[in-house]
C-alpha cells in the first residue's frame, strides 16, 4: 500500500474509533489498553477494510470526520509522504494552538512542551490529564502514529500567532518538524515509554506557500 494511503487509513482509524467511545474510555480509565485494542480499534480496523475504499473515497471520509476538513486536505495533497523515526529533540507542536496550552510553552521544543506537561497541575489544564490517561494505555498509542510536516516552520509561523494572540516578540523554536495532527498522543507515548525517538508519518509539501492556500 502506498504511504500516502497509510497516512489517511491510520487517521480514519483514529476517527472512527474516537466514534465508538475510545477517548471517553481513556479518560474515565475504565478499560486497559489490551481490551480497548481488543474491543475497539480491532473491530474498527476490521470493518473498515471491509468497506474498501479507493483513495478518492477515503479523503471525502475524512472530510465528514475532520473537524477542519479543508484545511486537513489541503495538508495531505501538498505533500509527499513517508514513514520515518524522528528525534523528539526535533519535534515541536502545531501553532497556534495546541492543547489549550499556553502559547508561550507550545513555542518551544517539544522536549520543552513534554517538561511542562510533566509539572503542570491536570486540574488547571484539562488537556495535561488527558495526556496523562492517554500515556496509561500505551497499547492504544502504538497503533497510531503522529503526522508531521517537514521543515517546521511551514506551520509554525509567527503571523499565526500574532493573529490569534496578538502581536508579541514570540519565541518561536525553529524545529526540523512540527507535529500537525496527533499531539496528545505522540506526547502521551513519548512519557509512556520515555522514548527519544518517535515513529512518524512525515510530510513535505511541495510548496512552502501552503497556508496562503487554505484559511487560518
Amino acid at each position: 500500500m502506498p504511504v500516502d494511503e497509510e497516512v489517511v487509513d491510520n487517521y480514519l482509524l483514529w476517527e472512527l474509533c474516537k466514534q465508538r467511545g475510545l477517548q471517553e474510555l481513556i479518560a474515565d480509565g475504565s478499560s486497559d489498553g489490551d481490551k480497548l485494542k481488543e474491543d475497539i480499534i480491532e473491530k474498527v480496523r476490521i470493518g473498515y477494510q471491509q468497506e474498501d475504499y479507493d483513495l478518492s473515497e477515503k479523503i471525502e471520509k475524512l472530510k465528514e470526520l475532520d473537524s477542519n476538513p479543508e484545511h486537513r486536505v489541503k495538508m495531505f495533497e501538498y505533500c509527499s509522504w513517508e514513514k520515518e523515526t524522528v528525534k523528539v529533540e526535533d519535534l515541536g507542536t502545531t501553532l497556534p494552538r495546541a492543547m489549550n496550552l499556553p502559547p508561550e510553552v507550545i513555542s518551544g521544543s517539544l522536549p520543552e512542551v513534554i517538561q511542562f506537561v510533566k509539572e503542570a497541575g491536570p486540574n488547571e489544564y484539562r488537556h495535561v490529564g488527558y495526556i496523562r490517561k492517554l500515556a496509561e494505555v500505551p497499547e492504544v498509542l502504538d497503533e497510531f502514529h503522529p503526522w508531521v510536516i517537514h521543515p517546521g516552520s511551514i506551520i509554525r509561523r509567527r503571523d499565526r500567532m500574532d493573529k490569534l494572540h496578538g502581536d508579541k516578540n514570540w519565541n518561536i523554536k525553529d524545529v526540523w518538524g512540527a507535529i500537525h495532527d496527533g499531539n496528545h498522543r505522540a506526547i502521551a507515548k513519548i512519557l509512556a515509554n520515555d522514548l527519544e525517538e518517535i515513529e512518524c508519518y512525515v510530510g513535505r509539501p511541495s510548496n512552502d506557500k501552503i497556508y496562503d492556500h487554505v484559511e487560518l
